[in-house]
């Protein structure tokens, strides 16, 4: 995300409004485009449904391979993801590139192979036509590829490609689909899933590219060099699970019960709840853009400042000014993001409720609306705060509040499953509530005692995780397998 930060900075320099406005516009297309334009393609495709006269069964069958996909994609990759990050992140911090490109393919191989096990026994058995079936397997290991591909992009701070590379992934999809829906070669799910196949198999061919022409072929390095960060930083690995986990739990839940609706005996999910949390998690994307803003703006600067004092000589009077700086600007920044998202949400509950009247949702469904809105501000600001303690590398609190968050929605999604549907979206109200709460406390706890963790937590002499990970690395690559933490930079 650093690297949004210079972008964003030329644009303030401006002390214009226009300036600013640009730097919002800007910031809001990097953080947000991708999922409006994966959104916007879904509701395009079953909109091309309703003017080519498809049944309504073959646009179930769509959303329900399409929700599959998206949910149980994030679930599977959220925790590698984040640890590939950091893995990036020390590989461009020493200049160590031999082995980037290979970690993509290596990330990708695992992810496929536990992809392709998992839509296995999902699949087996089921009444689903085969075509469906396989069509459904292969967006759902696309939708992998493009989360691990994206993180390259990501980290090499090349945004512009990242969206352009989304927007014509998009515009394949639909282009494709208006072309097979006419011909009338398939069936109506099977064409529009075909298509997005493809867009998406040529969003995923872009990002492979790009990595490659930027990093070379993995022709010289090790695909597996990556597997001790699984090891050695599995809390960052479980913290971002248990968000994920914590905010489809919900759902997955809902499904099991009245509400949920079997789809060719193969796809459960609840319409009437899925529908309002999507558009209750809709009102939480200003957040984003509104935190990237100002973390990299200004919270970047003296978090920078902080340790570059510790690292280059600062005295002792140095440090504790600039640690007094940077958690004043932490926490007012903070504060600013989250009172700007809830203007949001407040006007979200005041025209959210007539939208949804006038969309046909029933009157529990609005009402559930306006809960589901604090829940999703609750979600939002959960994130936030979990990727400032990411930035001091306090992984102990990240993996408690993903823990809190998952353990939260299993137990107040049961009750409310058992209580009934009057009840429904409470759960995810509570459990986001209780999470937050934990890592406000958590945030707090680490800024009173930031130098103790800078200083005195670190080992006194340096050991190599030798967990099960890192033992078959070493397998594979023996005394050649590199060591980025204790590299210098090139």
């Amino acid at each position: 995300m650093a690297g949004v930060g210079f972008e964003l900075k030329r644009l303030f320099r401006a002390h214009t409004a226009t300036g600013h406005i640009k730097a919002y516009s800007y910031s809001a297309i990097v953080t947000t485009g991708p999922f409006v334009l994966l959104a916007g393609m879904v509701l395009a495709i079953q909109m091309l449904f309703q003017t080519y006269g498809a049944e309504a069964d073959e646009s179930a069958v769509f959303l329900g391979a399409v929700v599959y996909s998206f949910v149980f994609s994030q679930l599977l990759s959220s925790g590698f993801t984040i640890v590939l990050t950091r893995y990036l992140a020390d590989c461009i911090t020493v200049e160590h590139y031999r082995d980037v490109t290979p970690s993509l393919f290596g990330m990708s191989a695992i992810l496929l192979v536990l992809g392709t096990i998992a839509s296995v026994l999902f699949f087996w058995g089921k009444p689903l036509a085969f075509e469906l079936k396989v069509l459904s397997h292969l967006f759902f290991s696309l939708l992998l590829l493009v989360w691990v591909a994206s993180v390259y992009l990501t980290a090499v701070k090349r945004f512009k490609y990242l969206i352009l590379g989304y927007l014509g992934g998009v515009l394949i999809s639909l282009a494709l689909s208006a072309l097979l829906l006419q011909g009338a070669y398939l069936s109506p799910a099977a064409a529009a899933l075909l298509a997005m196949d493809v867009g998406m198999g040529a969003l995923v061919l872009f990002f492979f590219l790009y990595v490659t022409s930027r990093f070379g072929l993995p022709s010289d390095g090790m695909l597996f060099a990556f597997l001790p960060y699984l090891g050695r930083h599995s809390r960052l690995f479980i913290g971002a699970f248990g968000y994920t986990l914590g905010l489809f739990l919900p759902n997955i839940i809902i499904w099991q019960g009245p509400w949920g609706v079997l789809i060719e005996d193969t796809f459960l999910y609840a319409p009437r709840y899925d529908v309002v949390v999507f558009y209750a998690l809709l009102s939480i994307l200003p957040l984003t853009t509104i935190f990237v803003v100002k973390v990299e703006t200004h919270f970047y600067e003296r978090y920078a400042h902080y340790f570059n004092a510790i690292t280059r000589g600062g005295n002792l009077h140095m440090i504790e000014d600039a640690r007094k700086d940077l958690l004043y600007v932490m926490w007012f920044e903070l504060r600013q993001a989250f009172e700007f998202q809830f203007v949001f949400t407040l006007v979200f509950l005041a025209f959210g409720s007539y939208v949804l009247s006038f969309a046909g949702l029933d009157y529990n469904s609005v009402n559930m609306f306006n809960v589901m809105l604090f829940a999703a501000f609750f979600a939002g600001a959960l994130q936030v705060l979990m990727i400032m303690l990411e930035y001091f590398d306090f992984q102990s609190g990240v993996w408690r509040i993903g823990a809190i968050a998952a353990a939260g929605n299993l137990v107040f999604g049961l009750l409310g499953l058992w209580l009934g549907e009057k009840t429904y979206g409470f759960g995810f109200f509570l459990a986001t509530g209780i999470a937050l709460a934990y890592s406000v406390w958590a945030l707090m706890r680490f800024g009173r005692g930031i130098n103790y963790y800078v200083f005195c937590t670190q080992p006194v002499f340096y050991q190599a995780n030798a967990g099960i990970f890192w033992m078959i690395a070493h397998a594979l690559y023996g005394d050649a397998l590199p060591d980025l933490e204790r590299m210098e930079k090139a």
